[in-house]
Parts: structure tokens; sequence; C-alpha cells
């Protein structure tokens, strides 16, 4: 013993320097349920706050996220000041984030209200050192880096998805390390001796050093775990055992002022490379029926709601505030991604209808304040917050039936005269037929406010029973095959849309195909709508209905999709076949348009099973939006995940799966979590969601196509003409994608991929 820690002194000026630092990663919900983990956060986090007390660590850092924190105090609010006290002086380290947030299935206004909500939170509670904490999120998307430099945040840790680069990059203007092992690293929770403890941490820390420069980062910790007890003295007993590294218990922030990064190199910022370690790409097609609702809510509240109450002076700030902290709570990694339990997935369905329930309301309220009807109306007011110019197609539901108007469908209801005024309370003798109808107009400005008299329509769309077009498309159903014909362009595009089902036995997590794709036939066809503005073809398969919708100024598809899933793990995929093998695809994500290169030949069916210890990589990308290539793009509302495959575009209308981690999934070699089952992610009953098909020689024009089929439109009836207002005067080289808590407008530069802040000039 003596001669070893001789030895030891005397080669510590020889050590390398590592600095680690006490963690827990806080996911909020995931193999047990919130209310659970908000039970075992107190237990954690009075440890550690015991633990920092008596001075037996340095400090503490909390897992970048402040909701975790926030849920602590509604617990334990007589620790504030303590808190605060410990924030002050260094020991606790919290923020940015709200929630630590996937950032390849939520929009950039939401990133940026993430962080607005976290540092905001954060500051409150004296807190002003902030680090990109990422070291869980499922690959990475180059969105988030460039929203923590507009926030002025220079340093990030993430993790997965980067394959096997140096520890030390530099990812756009922010200065990055990667956790070489990752971040749970529970090696000091265990009840062993601090020699054989120094020995597994040497081997350890080599595997790290093999990466990093003089400095190496070293985090203690894992998910939910309790902080390490007595760690000061844990840390002295193991660094007298150890040859070749002295650990110094610190803080990132540590590192960060040691490491060197003026020679890293620069990236660009996605990360999607599971070479090193699992990015579980199938999260992105997990319970898409989620992933609709967030997509809904995320367009409406950011590019119609929270623009309206800026431009119309309204006074709704807070009650938006909360409807965005119900979305934010969702966007939790965990949650959004489908990877829970059922119970769990139960709650965020409940947070969405909470949202959605206070974005109806404020909608309805906005309209009513705008304008109150006193008669029968014969015109239609339109809010066109897109960046594009309207097509002349708008869409309203009212008692009253508009003159030169399509009525599409009917329900029963209140009017929103008596739902809205609040000197009334409706009664049952107030319910009434309500008519869902559309309109065509003249063509308004974007970003502007405009009642319009409904114009006569001339029909352009024709359909009958196995087709159906427009001046510019045209889709046929020709032996229980679709042909579709790009009339711009004078393309035919033969067997161009499949349904297919593969078997799947994967899991929450990943996708892994039991059997090659089987392509489903449709069995019949039938006109359900022949109107003058708009028409319908219902094709008919084996439990899915595929309504194709057209309109005389549309130039893109659209597809409503019903599924009743009666079937167990499995993978339904629409397929587009293009012309040539895709090798490169061009998808959006939260910042714009990623550029991403295919191996049209690789077979994640053929390459299974996977080898210990990582997952085989795929031809699966996540998109938000949109995907476009060779011309073709494709629209979603919800559908995140698209596949590519010789010269097939595919993407995922539902995977049904049934346990949260599959021991034996053949994509994946080692568990992702615990083998519970989730009857839920079944995904079994009526399913519905929708895409779009377009033609185009320029991948910018699918913004364009992409609010359209969104709907970046509030409109309503209305008995007065209004002269047009332009809220402010737009940019075509710049998107407006919404408006932050500072009141500037967030726009996106296509010209150089940044995102730019800036005061909007209302006219």
């Amino acid at each position: 013993m003596e001669k070893v820690l001789l030895n030891n002194k005397y080669n510590n000026h020889m050590k390398k320097r590592v600095i680690a630092y006490l963690q827990t990663h806080w996911d909020r919900e995931w193999y047990r349920e919130k209310e659970e983990f908000n039970l075992r956060l107190l237990e954690v986090f009075d440890e550690v706050l015991k633990e920092l007390k008596e001075s037996n660590a340095p400090c503490f850092y909390f897992d970048g996220q402040t909701s975790a924190l926030i849920d602590y105090l509604k617990f334990r609010p007589e620790k504030l000041e303590f808190i605060k006290k410990l924030i002050e002086e260094k020991k606790l380290f919290i923020g940015p984030f709200f929630v630590s947030a996937d950032a390849f299935l939520v929009n950039l206004r939401c990133l940026i209200k993430n962080l607005e909500k976290g540092i905001a939170y954060s500051k409150s509670l004296g807190c002003n050192d902030f680090i990109g904490y990422l070291p869980d999120i499922f690959g990475h998307s180059r969105g988030v880096f460039e929203v923590l430099d507009k926030f002025n945040i220079k340093n990030a840790i993430i993790w997965r998805g980067t394959g096997a680069i140096k520890s030390d990059i530099k990812i756009r203007n922010t200065n990055t390390t990667r956790l070489v092992e990752g971040y749970f690293i529970d090696l000091m929770h265990q009840n062993i001796s601090a020699q054989n403890l120094a020995q597994q941490m040497e081997s350890f820390l080599d595997k790290i050093a093999k990466y990093s420069q003089n400095v190496l980062l070293l985090p203690l910790g894992g998910d939910h775990l309790a902080i390490i007890k007595n760690a000061n003295e844990k840390i002295t007993q193991v660094n007298k055992y150890l040859k070749k590294y002295k650990i110094e218990l610190s803080n990132p922030f540590e590192y960060f002022s040691s490491a060197n990064f003026s020679r890293a190199k620069t990236y660009e910022g996605e990360f999607l490379d599971n070479s090193e370690n699992n990015i579980l790409g199938g999260v992105f097609s997990s319970r898409i029926y989620q992933k609709v609702q967030n997509t809904k809510l995320m367009h409406k509240i950011s590019r119609i709601i929270e623009p309206l109450n800026y431009f119309l002076d309204l006074n709704y700030s807070l009650n938006i505030d909360y409807a965005y902290e119900l979305i934010l709570k969702n966007h939790a990694h965990d949650s959004i991604y489908g990877c829970s339990t059922d119970k769990v997935h139960k709650n965020v369905d409940m947070r969405f209808e909470k949202a959605n329930e206070i974005l109806e309301g404020l909608e309805k309220r906005i309209i009513r304040d705008v304008h109150k009807n006193s008669k029968k109306p014969r015109y239609v007011g339109i809010f066109n917050l897109s960046n594009y110019k309207s097509s002349g197609i708008a869409r309203v539901i009212s008692e009253y039936k508009l003159k030169n108007a399509q009525i599409i469908s009917k329900t029963k209801g209140f009017s929103d005269t008596k739902l809205y005024d609040i000197n009334q309370v409706p009664v049952t003798e107030d319910i009434l037929t309500l008519y869902e109808q559309i309109i065509e107009t003249d063509e308004q400005n974007a970003m502007s406010f405009k009642t319009h008299e409904p114009k006569k329509p001339q029909k352009l769309t024709l359909v009958s029973e196995n087709c159906i077009e427009n001046p510019y498309l045209k889709l046929s159903l020709n032996n229980n095959t679709i042909d579709v014909f790009d009339k711009s362009k004078n393309t035919l595009y033969k067997d161009f849309i499949k349904i297919t089902d593969t078997k799947d036995k994967g899991d929450s997590y990943n996708y892994a195909p039991a059997s090659k794709a089987e392509i489903i036939k449709p069995v019949k066809s039938k006109v359900v709508e022949n109107g003058q503005i708009r028409s319908v073809l219902r094709i008919f398969y084996k439990d899915l209905t595929l309504d194709v919708i057209l309109d005389n100024k549309n130039k893109f598809f659209e597809f409503d999709v019903r599924i009743d899933n009666k079937k167990k793990n499995h993978k339904l995929q629409a397929v587009f076949n293009l012309k040539e093998p895709v090798c490169e695809t061009f998808a959006q994500d939260s910042l714009g348009i990623i550029k991403r290169k295919c191996d049209p030949n690789y077979s994640l069916f053929e390459n299974q099973p996977a080898k210990r210890p990582c997952e085989l990589k795929t031809n699966s990308f996540p998109m938000l939006n949109f995907v476009y290539a060779q011309g073709t793009g494709v629209l979603g509302e919800g559908i995140n995940e698209y596949e590519i495959y010789k010269n097939e575009l595919r993407i995922a209308l539902l995977r049904a799966s049934g346990i949260i981690s599959n021991p034996k999934c053949a994509s994946r070699s080692i568990p992702a979590g615990p083998p519970l089952l989730t009857p839920d992610l079944q995904c079994l009953g009526v399913q519905k969601l929708r895409f779009g098909v377009c033609f185009t020689s320029k991948k910018e024009n699918m913004f364009k196509f992409s609010e359209k089929f969104l709907n970046t439109q509030c409109a309503f009836v209305s008995d007065k003409i209004f002269e047009e207002k332009v809220f402010f005067k737009t940019d075509k080289n710049k998107l407006f994608y919404g408006i932050n808590d500072s009141s500037q407008g967030i726009f996106y530069n296509l010209k150089n991929g940044k995102i730019e802040l800036a005061n909007i000039e209302k006219i």
C-alpha cells in the first residue's frame, strides 16, 4: 500500500486531469408516471441538498432543465431560499432549458420558448451561467445549436448520434464536448473498495482519453439516481490508486474554461450517426396519433394565436404562456418520443387536450372581438398569417350558409355567438346545425387581414369513380395501381403511390422488420364529394381508406387517411416510386431544410440481427413537416419519419408495437429501457392522419406548400367589409417563424440558413 501511494505521489504531475461533476438525469415521466417520479424526486433532491449543506460535495449539476426543480419546489417550498443560496455560491447549477426537448419533433418557436422559460426561471433564482446540456437526446438537430447561439450560450454537452469523433468540437458557434461514454456513469454508486473502484475507473477513463485532450470530462450519476454520498472523500480515496489520471470534483463550467477549442473541428450540427451509441430512431414513428396532435398545436399557437395576440394588441399573453407550458411538458423527450408507459401517454393526451381547449377558446374570442355579427353575414374575414399570398380558398364553420360556398360537412352544436357571449348561456333549444364550408376568394397578401365576398366558383376539378384531376394534377386508379400525372411538367408517374404493411418485432425505440413489405392492393374506389370548389375520391383498402382531395386551385394532392387498425406488431407506410434511386433528400428540420445523403441499396431487414453493443443503421430519418427528393415533395402533419429504399420514398403512417423495450429486438443489440408491456402502443382502433404530395423544381417551394397544407389562416363569417390591413411587409428571402417573448419576430434567412431576431415594424 505504501509503495502504491508513493508512486502515485511521485507521478501526480504526469497524470491527466479529469474534471468530474455530480449529476442526475431526470426524465419527467418514462417507465413510471409523473407523480411517482415526483415522489422519487423529493427523495433524490433532498439528499442532494443534504450533501451540499454538509460540504460532502462541492456542487451539483441539475440536468440542464428547470422543470424538475419547479416540481420539487411545489412540495418543498421551504427549501427555496437555501437553493438560491447554493446557486449564488456556485454549488448548484440549473437551466437553461425548461425541459429536455427533442429538436427533431418540435418547431423553432417551441425550442426558443423552451429556452425562454428555462432561462427566465433560472435567473429568477439567481443563476446566470448556462450550458446547452443535451446528453440523452436521441440524435441532435441543427436548430438547437442555432438557438443556443441566439441566447449567447457558448458551450454545450452532447452524447448520442455523433459517432467516433473527437470529444471537443465546435457546432456552428458553440464550443461542444461529447460525453464519449455517455452520461450514465454509476461506478461510484457501487459499494466496493477504493482500490477496486480505481481499477474500473482507470479502464473507463482510458476509453474517454482516446478521444480527449489533456483534460477529460467525467459525469457521475444517471437516470433518477441519488447523489454519491461523501463524494469528496470517495474521490480522494480513488485518486490514491489511479495511475494515469487525477479526478477533480468540480463542474462542467470548469471543464470549458480548461479545454482548448481553438483547433476544434466545426460541424453544422445534425448528428444521426449511431455507430457508437443508440439513437433509437424508431421513436419518430411511435404513437403517431400524438405526433399529429403535437404538430397541429405547435402550428396553431406559434403561427396563428400568438402572432394575432401581438398584432391586434390583445391581452392573452399569460393564457398563451400556459398553453405553451402544457405543450412543452409533452416535449420532454420520453413523452413526445412515444416510448413510455401507457399511463404516461394518457397524461400526454390530457395535456394536449387542455392546450387545444385554450387555443380554440382564444381563437373564438379573437374572432368575436374583431367583429360581432349583427345579422346574416355575406362575407368572410381572413387572417392570412402565412409567409405567402393566399391561394384563394378558405374554410369556415358557421350556422349560416354562405352564398357561393361548398358545404363539406354538417354537425350539431351551439353557435359561436351563443357560446362566446358573456351575457348569454346556451340552452338545449339553442343547438342548431353548423356548416363546414369552403369558399373561393381573391388572393390576399401575406401577413394581412381582409374580408372577402365569396366568389362564384368555376368548377375546374373533375372526379369519376377512378380518377380525379384539376388543371395541374391528375390521379388515376388503373388495375389496382395509382398513377399520377404532373400536368405542369407533362410527367407521368406510373404506380406512384402504394400502401405497404410490414411485420415489426421491434419496440417503442426501434423498428425491426420481421418480413419484407407486403403491398396492400386497393379494393375499390368511389366519389364521395363532387363540388364546385373541391372533389374527393375515396380509395378503399383492407381496413384503410385513402381520401384523395383536390380543389380548383391546389397544386398539391391532399390525402386523408383513416386506418381501422386490427393488427399488432406491424408498420404501415405510404410508398412513393420515384424515377431514380434516392441518393439524397431534403427534409425540413427545426431550423430549415437539411440535406441528407442516403444509401438506396441498404436494407435494415437484410442486415438483422444487430451485433453487440450497437443498433443497426437505418435508412429512416426524421422530418418536421416535409421531405423532398427528385422534384417530388411529401407533406405531413405529425408524420415525422421517412425511409429510403432503392427508388422508393416511404413515410410511416402507423407503427404498432406493444412493449417499451424488447430484449430480443433484432435491430438493436442491448436494451434501451425496461421490457414493460404497452398495449396502447399497438394503436388498435381508428387512426386518422393526413399527408400531401406536390411536384416542384425548387426545394424552397416546399415551405409554401407546407404552410398551405397546415392552413396558416384563421377565417370567420362577417356582415361587414373591411379594408385590407397588412401587419408587416414580408421578405421573400426570410421566413417568419413566430414572435418571441420579447416581441421580436423570429425569421429564418433562406440565403444563409440562420435565425434572425428582429423588431417587427407594424404597418
